[in-house]
C-alpha cells in the first residue's frame, strides 16, 4: 500500500471490478484515456485483463486502486508497467485515471503521480518513467508536466478514432530529474 495524505493507492481487489468497469465504461472519463477511446469494455474482458495481478502472477504490472484517505473510498486505479522488452528492467509507463468526477481538480492526480514516482525511482529502482496520451488530452499533459516530465516525441498521427488520425505524446522523466523536482 502507497499513502498520501489525501489518497492511498492498494492492490486491485476482485471486487473492485465492479467500479472499474463503470469507470472504463464512461465515456466522460476514458475518452482520451485508452488505446481505442470511442471501445466500450465488458467485465468478462476486464477480469481477462486483470486476472494475472489478483493471482500474484503478473511481475510486470502494479494495479492499484486509488481511495481517498478521509473517506475510505475508491475513486480511481492506477498502475505502473514495467517495459520488459529489455534485459534489465530499467523503466515503466505509469498510468492512473479517477473515475470519480467528484475527485476531480482536488489534487488526487498530483498525489497520485507523486506515489507512483516515488515507488517506481525508490522502491523498484527504476531508472525512467513514462508518460503516454493523446495531444488532445490537456488534463493528463497539464499533470505530466507539472510533475516534472518532459515530452521526448510525438507518433504523428498514431490512431484513428472519431473519424480522424490523432497524434500520441510520449513524456519521459529520468530519476535524476525527479530528485530535482521534489526538492
Amino acid at each position: 500500500m502507497l499513502s498520501g495524505k489525501k489518497v492511498v493507492l492498494r492492490a486491485l481487489e476482485r471486487e473492485d471490478l465492479k467500479s472499474m468497469h463503470k469507470w472504463q465504461n464512461d465515456e466522460d472519463i476514458m475518452r482520451l484515456a485508452r488505446p481505442f477511446p470511442d471501445h466500450v469494455i465488458s467485465m468478462v474482458a476486464l477480469e481477462t485483463e486483470y486476472e494475472k495481478e489478483l493471482r500474484g502472477e503478473d511481475t510486470g504490472r502494479r494495479a492499484f486502486i486509488i481511495e481517498e484517505k478521509s473517506t475510505g473510498r475508491s475513486v480511481g486505479f492506477a498502475s505502473i508497467r514495467i517495459q520488459k522488452f529489455q534485459r534489465r528492467m530499467t523503466s515503466a509507463d505509469i498510468g492512473l485515471a479517477l473515475g470519480e468526477k467528484r475527485a476531480w481538480k482536488k489534487g488526487f492526480g498530483t498525489e497520485t503521480t507523486r506515489l507512483l514516482l516515488d515507488e517506481m525511482f525508490h522502491q523498484l529502482n527504476l531508472h525512467r518513467a513514462e508518460w503516454w496520451t493523446y495531444a488532445e488530452n490537456n488534463a493528463s499533459l497539464k499533470l505530466a508536466e507539472k510533475m516534472g516530465f518532459k515530452e521526448d516525441g510525438r507518433l504523428r498521427e498514431a490512431v484513428f478514432f472519431d473519424n480522424k488520425f490523432h497524434d500520441i505524446v510520449v513524456l519521459g522523466m529520468l530519476k535524476d530529474e525527479y530528485r530535482h523536482v521534489k526538492s
